[in-house]
Protein backbone atom coordinates (compact mmCIF):
# COMPACT_ATOMS: atom_id res chain seq x y z
CA UNK A 1 0.00 0.00 0.00
CA UNK A 2 2.99 2.47 1.04
CA UNK A 3 4.37 1.57 -2.76
CA UNK A 4 1.43 2.43 -4.14
CA UNK A 5 0.75 5.81 -2.37
CA UNK A 6 4.52 6.78 -3.31
CA UNK A 7 4.58 5.71 -6.97
CA UNK A 8 1.19 7.91 -7.18
CA UNK A 9 3.44 10.96 -5.18
CA UNK A 10 5.99 10.57 -7.52
CA UNK A 11 3.48 10.62 -11.11
CA UNK A 12 1.65 13.39 -9.82
CA UNK A 13 4.63 15.67 -8.88
CA UNK A 14 6.11 14.64 -12.62
CA UNK A 15 2.53 15.45 -14.11
CA UNK A 16 2.58 18.80 -12.54
CA UNK A 17 6.05 19.36 -13.68
CA UNK A 18 4.82 18.86 -16.97
CA UNK A 19 1.87 20.89 -17.36
CA UNK A 20 3.61 23.82 -15.24
CA UNK A 21 6.24 23.66 -18.59
CA UNK A 22 3.79 23.54 -21.00
CA UNK A 23 1.77 26.09 -19.50
CA UNK A 24 4.84 28.72 -18.78
CA UNK A 25 6.19 27.87 -22.59
CA UNK A 26 2.24 28.49 -24.35
CA UNK A 27 2.04 31.79 -22.19
CA UNK A 28 5.59 32.64 -23.67
CA UNK A 29 4.62 32.45 -27.35
CA UNK A 30 0.80 33.42 -27.87
CA UNK A 31 -0.04 35.93 -29.57
CA UNK A 32 -3.23 37.69 -29.82
CA UNK A 33 -5.41 37.44 -32.64
CA UNK A 34 -6.49 40.82 -32.16
CA UNK A 35 -5.69 44.33 -32.77
CA UNK A 36 -7.17 47.35 -30.59
CA UNK A 37 -6.72 51.14 -31.60
CA UNK A 38 -6.41 53.60 -28.70
CA UNK A 39 -8.01 56.44 -30.96
CA UNK A 40 -11.45 56.01 -30.79
CA UNK A 41 -11.71 57.14 -34.75
CA UNK A 42 -9.30 54.92 -36.38
CA UNK A 43 -10.35 51.91 -34.13
CA UNK A 44 -14.06 52.84 -36.01
CA UNK A 45 -12.65 53.05 -39.26
CA UNK A 46 -10.62 49.85 -39.47
CA UNK A 47 -14.01 47.74 -38.17
CA UNK A 48 -15.67 49.92 -41.43
CA UNK A 49 -13.13 48.96 -43.60
CA UNK A 50 -13.20 45.00 -42.66
CA UNK A 51 -16.37 45.35 -42.87
CA UNK A 52 -16.41 46.12 -46.28
CA UNK A 53 -13.82 43.65 -47.20
CA UNK A 54 -16.73 41.00 -45.85
CA UNK A 55 -19.67 42.46 -47.49
CA UNK A 56 -17.70 42.28 -51.07
CA UNK A 57 -16.69 38.61 -50.12
CA UNK A 58 -20.07 37.95 -49.79
CA UNK A 59 -21.26 39.92 -52.90
CA UNK A 60 -18.92 38.58 -55.13
CA UNK A 61 -19.80 34.98 -53.79
CA UNK A 62 -24.33 35.54 -54.52
CA UNK A 63 -22.57 36.33 -58.07
CA UNK A 64 -20.77 33.34 -58.67
CA UNK A 65 -23.81 31.35 -57.45
CA UNK A 66 -26.29 33.34 -59.86
CA UNK A 67 -23.67 32.61 -62.83
CA UNK A 68 -23.70 28.68 -61.84
CA UNK A 69 -27.83 28.98 -61.58
CA UNK A 70 -27.91 30.75 -64.80
CA UNK A 71 -25.81 28.69 -66.91
CA UNK A 72 -27.34 25.34 -65.32
CA UNK A 73 -24.34 24.04 -63.67
CA UNK A 74 -26.86 24.03 -60.34
CA UNK A 75 -31.09 23.04 -59.73
CA UNK A 76 -33.57 25.77 -58.07
CA UNK A 77 -33.14 23.53 -55.11
CA UNK A 78 -29.72 23.91 -54.69
CA UNK A 79 -29.07 27.42 -55.28
CA UNK A 80 -31.57 27.79 -52.43
CA UNK A 81 -30.02 26.12 -50.44
CA UNK A 82 -26.35 27.24 -51.09
CA UNK A 83 -27.92 30.78 -50.62
CA UNK A 84 -29.25 29.99 -47.53
CA UNK A 85 -25.77 28.99 -46.51
CA UNK A 86 -23.61 32.38 -47.51
CA UNK A 87 -26.19 34.40 -45.67
CA UNK A 88 -26.25 31.96 -42.69
CA UNK A 89 -22.67 32.27 -42.61
CA UNK A 90 -22.16 36.06 -43.52
CA UNK A 91 -24.50 37.02 -40.37
CA UNK A 92 -23.13 34.58 -38.16
CA UNK A 93 -19.47 36.56 -38.81
CA UNK A 94 -21.32 39.79 -38.80
CA UNK A 95 -22.24 39.17 -35.38
CA UNK A 96 -19.29 37.38 -34.29
CA UNK A 97 -17.10 40.52 -35.30
CA UNK A 98 -19.81 43.27 -34.53
CA UNK A 99 -20.18 41.42 -30.62
CA UNK A 100 -16.01 41.72 -30.30
CA UNK A 101 -15.93 45.26 -31.56
CA UNK A 102 -18.76 46.99 -29.48
CA UNK A 103 -17.70 44.76 -26.35
CA UNK A 104 -14.09 44.79 -26.43
CA UNK A 105 -13.40 47.42 -29.25
CA UNK A 106 -11.00 43.96 -31.30
CA UNK A 107 -10.63 43.75 -34.59
CA UNK A 108 -9.20 40.40 -36.21
CA UNK A 109 -5.37 40.88 -37.11
CA UNK A 110 -5.79 38.53 -40.22
CA UNK A 111 -8.58 41.08 -41.63
CA UNK A 112 -6.59 44.23 -41.04
CA UNK A 113 -3.80 42.80 -43.22
CA UNK A 114 -6.25 42.51 -46.18
CA UNK A 115 -7.39 45.93 -45.93
CA UNK A 116 -5.63 48.19 -49.09
CA UNK A 117 -7.31 51.71 -48.73
CA UNK A 118 -8.14 53.85 -45.51
CA UNK A 119 -9.96 56.84 -46.47
CA UNK A 120 -11.87 58.71 -43.22
CA UNK A 121 -11.77 62.46 -41.76
CA UNK A 122 -9.20 62.03 -39.03
CA UNK A 123 -10.14 65.35 -36.78
CA UNK A 124 -8.43 65.75 -34.18
CA UNK A 125 -6.55 62.60 -34.22
CA UNK A 126 -3.17 62.99 -32.98
CA UNK A 127 -1.23 59.60 -33.85
CA UNK A 128 -1.29 57.09 -36.53
CA UNK A 129 -0.43 54.27 -34.14
CA UNK A 130 -2.29 50.76 -35.10
CA UNK A 131 -1.82 51.59 -39.12
CA UNK A 132 1.42 49.48 -39.23
CA UNK A 133 -0.81 46.57 -38.78
CA UNK A 134 -1.99 46.72 -42.01
CA UNK A 135 1.07 45.45 -43.89
CA UNK A 136 -1.09 45.66 -47.72
CA UNK A 137 -2.28 49.51 -47.20
CA UNK A 138 -2.22 51.50 -50.69
CA UNK A 139 -3.91 54.44 -49.84
CA UNK A 140 -3.94 56.66 -46.54
CA UNK A 141 -5.97 59.41 -46.88
CA UNK A 142 -8.43 62.11 -45.12
CA UNK A 143 -8.87 65.70 -44.20
CA UNK A 144 -8.06 67.08 -40.84
CA UNK A 145 -5.85 65.45 -38.07
CA UNK A 146 -2.61 66.77 -36.36
CA UNK A 147 -0.02 64.22 -36.81
CA UNK A 148 2.87 65.25 -34.89
CA UNK A 149 5.01 61.52 -36.71
CA UNK A 150 4.11 59.60 -39.66
CA UNK A 151 7.32 57.02 -38.17
CA UNK A 152 3.92 54.22 -38.47
CA UNK A 153 3.46 54.79 -42.64
CA UNK A 154 7.62 54.19 -42.64
CA UNK A 155 6.55 50.52 -42.27
CA UNK A 156 3.86 50.18 -44.82
CA UNK A 157 6.11 49.63 -48.03
CA UNK A 158 2.99 49.16 -50.56
CA UNK A 159 1.66 52.61 -49.99
CA UNK A 160 1.14 54.02 -53.22
CA UNK A 161 -0.94 57.25 -52.08
CA UNK A 162 -0.92 59.38 -48.77
CA UNK A 163 -3.23 62.92 -48.23
CA UNK A 164 -2.76 64.10 -44.79
CA UNK A 165 -2.90 66.70 -42.63
CA UNK A 166 -0.39 67.14 -39.86
CA UNK A 167 2.10 69.54 -38.09
CA UNK A 168 5.81 69.93 -36.39
CA UNK A 169 7.42 68.08 -38.93
CA UNK A 170 11.18 69.38 -39.58
CA UNK A 171 11.31 66.34 -41.54
CA UNK A 172 9.58 63.29 -43.45
CA UNK A 173 12.29 60.75 -43.05
CA UNK A 174 9.53 58.12 -42.26
CA UNK A 175 8.92 58.14 -46.21
CA UNK A 176 12.57 57.57 -47.33
CA UNK A 177 12.21 53.67 -47.87
CA UNK A 178 8.47 54.03 -49.88
CA UNK A 179 10.09 53.74 -52.94
CA UNK A 180 6.32 52.85 -54.52
CA UNK A 181 4.99 56.04 -53.24
CA UNK A 182 3.23 57.92 -56.86
CA UNK A 183 1.47 60.17 -54.93
CA UNK A 184 2.08 62.34 -51.48
CA UNK A 185 -0.08 65.41 -50.63
CA UNK A 186 0.71 66.76 -47.36
CA UNK A 187 -0.46 69.90 -45.48
CA UNK A 188 1.12 71.40 -42.65
CA UNK A 189 -1.20 74.67 -41.08
CA UNK A 190 0.96 75.63 -38.36
CA UNK A 191 -0.81 75.31 -35.66
CA UNK A 192 -1.37 72.73 -32.54
CA UNK A 193 -4.78 73.01 -32.62
CA UNK A 194 -7.95 74.73 -34.00
CA UNK A 195 -8.05 77.31 -31.68
CA UNK A 196 -4.76 78.90 -32.01
CA UNK A 197 -5.53 79.39 -35.78
CA UNK A 198 -6.51 82.92 -35.01
CA UNK A 199 -3.33 83.62 -33.26
CA UNK A 200 -1.45 86.11 -35.61
CA UNK A 201 1.71 83.69 -34.99
CA UNK A 202 2.14 80.21 -35.85
CA UNK A 203 2.93 77.87 -32.88
CA UNK A 204 4.52 74.91 -34.74
CA UNK A 205 7.67 74.85 -36.69
CA UNK A 206 7.59 74.72 -40.52
CA UNK A 207 8.51 72.20 -42.30
CA UNK A 208 11.77 72.76 -43.55
CA UNK A 209 13.61 69.56 -45.24
CA UNK A 210 12.21 67.37 -47.10
CA UNK A 211 15.26 65.45 -48.99
CA UNK A 212 14.42 62.56 -47.34
CA UNK A 213 12.33 62.61 -50.72
CA UNK A 214 14.95 62.28 -53.06
CA UNK A 215 15.27 58.54 -54.16
CA UNK A 216 11.25 58.39 -54.45
CA UNK A 217 11.38 58.03 -58.61
CA UNK A 218 7.76 56.99 -59.24
CA UNK A 219 6.08 60.03 -57.70
CA UNK A 220 3.79 61.23 -60.37
CA UNK A 221 2.43 63.75 -57.86
CA UNK A 222 3.76 65.80 -55.17
CA UNK A 223 2.63 68.64 -53.07
CA UNK A 224 3.76 69.70 -49.82
CA UNK A 225 1.77 72.85 -48.30
CA UNK A 226 3.63 74.01 -45.09
CA UNK A 227 3.22 77.01 -42.63
CA UNK A 228 5.03 77.38 -39.75
CA UNK A 229 7.14 79.26 -37.57
CA UNK A 230 11.09 79.68 -38.19
CA UNK A 231 13.96 79.92 -36.06
CA UNK A 232 14.32 83.01 -34.33
CA UNK A 233 17.51 84.89 -34.34
CA UNK A 234 18.71 87.38 -31.74
CA UNK A 235 20.94 89.55 -32.74
CA UNK A 236 23.61 91.51 -30.38
CA UNK A 237 23.45 95.36 -29.75
CA UNK A 238 24.86 97.18 -32.69
CA UNK A 239 24.66 94.81 -35.54
CA UNK A 240 23.53 96.31 -38.62
CA UNK A 241 23.31 93.06 -41.02
CA UNK A 242 22.75 88.81 -40.96
CA UNK A 243 23.34 86.97 -43.42
CA UNK A 244 20.99 84.05 -43.52
CA UNK A 245 21.92 80.93 -44.84
CA UNK A 246 19.47 78.96 -46.55
CA UNK A 247 17.12 76.49 -44.31
CA UNK A 248 14.86 75.23 -46.94
CA UNK A 249 16.47 71.63 -47.90
CA UNK A 250 14.16 70.46 -51.02
CA UNK A 251 14.55 67.36 -52.63
CA UNK A 252 16.08 66.52 -56.09
CA UNK A 253 12.49 67.06 -57.22
CA UNK A 254 12.75 70.70 -56.68
CA UNK A 255 16.58 71.41 -57.69
CA UNK A 256 16.70 75.08 -58.86
CA UNK A 257 13.59 76.42 -57.38
CA UNK A 258 13.17 79.61 -55.83
CA UNK A 259 12.37 80.45 -52.47
CA UNK A 260 10.90 82.99 -51.05
CA UNK A 261 11.08 84.30 -47.33
CA UNK A 262 9.04 86.93 -45.31
CA UNK A 263 10.42 88.30 -42.17
CA UNK A 264 9.39 91.18 -39.47
CA UNK A 265 12.21 92.93 -37.44
CA UNK A 266 11.27 94.04 -34.00
CA UNK A 267 14.37 96.85 -33.40
CA UNK A 268 13.75 97.53 -29.84
CA UNK A 269 15.20 94.07 -29.28
CA UNK A 270 16.82 93.54 -31.98
CA UNK A 271 14.98 90.02 -33.00
CA UNK A 272 14.62 88.84 -36.08
CA UNK A 273 11.34 87.01 -36.52
CA UNK A 274 10.93 84.45 -39.25
CA UNK A 275 7.65 82.90 -40.60
CA UNK A 276 7.27 81.14 -44.07
CA UNK A 277 4.50 79.80 -46.12
CA UNK A 278 5.72 77.05 -48.37
CA UNK A 279 4.29 75.62 -51.46
CA UNK A 280 6.31 72.23 -52.64
CA UNK A 281 4.52 71.44 -55.81
CA UNK A 282 5.58 68.88 -58.32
Amino acid sequence: MKKSVKSSVIVLALGLGLSIGTSEEAEAMYESPYSYFNDYGIREKSFASVDKLYTDRYQMEVEQLHKKYNFGVITDEEFDIFLRQLDERDEKSLLKRETLFNTYGLVKKDDLKQITHFDTAFDDYSSLAGVEQMPVLETIQGECGSFNSFRELGKLNKLKTVNLEANNQLTLNSFKKLTDLETLVLSFNGFENKDESSASEYTQALTTDISALSHLDKLKELRINARGRMATITLKKGTTSYQLFDPIVPSIQFDGAEMNYVSTIESSERILLFTNSVDWIH
